[in-house]
């Protein structure tokens, strides 16, 4: 595993879920893509954002694949404009 990177392995579980009961409630992993997150600072500028919706959230982000998954109490329209608005250009995975 490199040093900015996570294995998509890691991401699974909380990606096969589609939904999964925590002590902060119930929540449906959301998945994104982000074509221009490209470094640790661009991660941390995402998280950020989506933190001022939901504190609790959870961001699993892989600078390989561009990828962002999101588990926690947001809406997937709120989140892409959370991202946009810090940004990123994001579209829903798919």
């Amino acid at each position: 595993m490199g040093g900015s990177r996570l294995d998509l392995p890691i991401m699974v579980p909380l990606i096969q879920h589609k939904s999964q009961e925590t002590r902060y409630g119930r929540f449906h992993p959301l998945q994104f893509d982000v074509p221009d997150m490209d470094c640790q600072g661009c991660v941390r500028s995402i998280t950020e954002a989506l933190r001022k919706l939901d504190p609790n959230v959870h961001v699993v982000a892989d600078l390989e694949s561009k990828r962002v998954v999101i588990g926690g109490e947001i809406d997937a329209g709120r989140a892409a404009e959370a991202i946009e608005a810090a940004g990123f250009d994001v579209k829903a995975a798919g």
